[in-house]
C-alpha cells in the first residue's frame, strides 16, 4: 500500500475515535446524573414517612439504578472500541512511515537516474558540439588541400578554411558606473591583426548590446564563441536598454541567457563573461555549451582588457583554449601582482580544454 492509502485509513480512524469519545462522553454524563437521582430518591424514601411515598421513590431509585447499569456496560464496550480503534492508529502510522521512507527511497533512486541521464546527454552534446567543430576544421583543411589543381598551368586558389566566428557583446548602461568596454574591444582587434592566423578570426562586435543584439548575432554570426563584457552578478548580466536620455539597462538571467544560446541549430563551443561575480550564474550555461569562462569576484577594466586580448592573440596563434587562458593569466598575474586570480573555467562532462583548439591554420 502506498503513503496515501494509509493517510485515508488514518484520517477515517480518528474520525471514528472522536466520535467514540463523544459517545463516551455522553455515557459517562448520562450515568452522573443517574447516580443522583437514584441517591436523591433513597434519601426522599429514607425521610419520609408515608409508605406510599416511600415505596415510589425506592421505585424511582431503582430505575436510576438500572440505567446506571446500562450506562456503565455502555461505558466498558466504548473504551474497548477506543483501545482498539487507538492501536489500530499506532499500527497505521507505522505503516505510513514505512510507506513514506520507501516511497522517498524511491523518489531518490528516480532522481538519482535522472541526474545521471541528464549528465549523459549533457556528456553527449559536448562531445558532439566539439566533434562539429573539429569537423569543420577537417573539412576546411581537406577542401584546401584538393582543391589546388592546375588548369591550363594557371593555379587556382583554394577555397579559404573554416573561420572562428566571435560575437563580441558589450554593455555599459550605468552612467554612474561607466566601463571601458570599447576600450577593450580595440585592445583585442589590435592584437588580433598581428596574430599568425588573423585572418582565420571573425569578430562581430555589438557595442551598447541589447537582447536582440544578442539574439541577431546568433542568427547571423552563427558565432563559435560568444563574449560579453560589461556589467553582472551571480544573477544576471545587464544589457543596455536602448534608453538614450536615461539609460539604466536591462537585466538578462542567466537562464534566460542559456535559453537563447540553446534555441539554434548552431550553439557556440564557448561563452567568456567577463563581468563580476559572473562564475557561479555562468554554471547554468553547461547545459547549453561545453565550456564556459566567467570572473568569481569583481574585475577591473584593465583586468578584463589584459585577459581578453591575451586569450584571443593566443587563440589566434593556434594555441589550444587551456594554454590561451594559462598566458591570460600569466601576464594578469605579472601586470597586476596584487590582483588575484578570479578566472573561472568551467566545463561539461569530460571536455578537456588542453586538447581545444579553435584555431587550427
Amino acid at each position: 500500500m502506498n503513503s496515501d492509502y494509509y493517510r485515508g485509513q488514518l484520517v477515517k480512524l480518528q474520525k471514528d475515535l472522536s466520535s467514540l469519545q463523544a459517545n463516551l462522553s455522553k455515557e459517562e454524563s448520562a450515568a452522573g446524573k443517574a447516580r443522583q437521582d437514584a441517591a436523591s430518591k433513597r434519601s426522599a424514601a429514607a425521610a419520609t414517612k408515608n409508605i406510599s411515598t416511600a415505596k415510589s421513590h425506592v421505585r424511582a431509585a431503582e430505575s436510576a439504578e438500572k440505567k446506571i447499569t446500562t450506562a456503565q456496560k455502555s461505558i466498558a464496550a466504548i473504551s474497548k472500541k477506543l483501545a482498539d480503534i487507538s492501536n489500530n492508529i499506532r499500527q497505521t502510522q507505522a505503516s505510513l512511515d514505512a510507506a513514506i521512507k520507501r516511497e522517498r527511497a524511491q523518489d531518490d533512486r528516480e532522481n538519482d537516474r535522472r541526474a545521471r541521464k541528464a549528465k549523459s546527454e549533457r556528456d553527449a552534446f559536448a562531445r558532439d558540439t566539439l566533434k562539429r567543430r573539429r569537423d569543420e576544421i577537417d573539412h576546411a583543411r581537406k577542401l584546401a588541400e584538393l582543391s589546388t589543381i592546375t588548369i591550363r598551368h594557371i593555379l587556382e586558389r583554394p577555397p579559404e578554411p573554416e573561420k572562428l566566428r566571435v560575437l563580441y557583446l558589450t554593455s555599459s548602461p550605468r552612467l554612474d558606473d561607466p566601463l571601458r568596454v570599447d576600450a577593450e574591444v580595440n585592445q583585442v582587434l589590435r592584437v588580433l591583426r598581428g596574430v599568425r592566423h588573423r585572418e582565420l578570426i571573425d569578430l562581430q562586435h555589438r557595442p551598447a548590446a541589447t537582447r536582440q543584439d544578442l539574439v541577431d548575432g546568433i542568427n547571423d554570426v552563427r558565432p563559435n564563441v560568444v563574449h560579453f563584457s560589461g556589467h553582472g552578478n551571480a544573477s544576471f548580466l545587464l544589457l543596455d536598454d536602448g534608453d538614450f536620455e536615461n539609460p539604466t539597462g536591462s537585466a538578462l538571467s542567466f537562464e534566460e541567457l542559456a535559453n537563447i544560446l540553446l534555441s539554434t541549430d548552431y550553439p557556440p563551443t564557448l561563452v567568456i563573461i567577463n563581468a563580476c561575480q559572473s562564475a557561479v550564474g555562468a554554471h547554468a550555461l553547461l547545459e547549453t555549451v561545453p565550456i564556459v569562462i566567467g570572473t568569481a569576484d569583481g574585475v577591473l577594466d584593465i583586468t578584463a582588457g589584459l585577459f581578453a586580448s591575451t586569450f584571443y592573440g593566443a587563440i589566434g596563434a593556434g594555441q589550444s583554449v587551456g594554454s590561451a587562458v594559462d598566458q591570460a593569466r600569466a601576464v594578469i598575474s605579472s601586470a597586476l601582482p596584487d590582483e588575484p586570480d578570479s578566472v573561472v573555467v568551467m566545463t561539461a562532462g569530460a571536455v578537456n580544454i588542453a586538447e581545444i583548439v579553435l584555431v587550427d591554420g
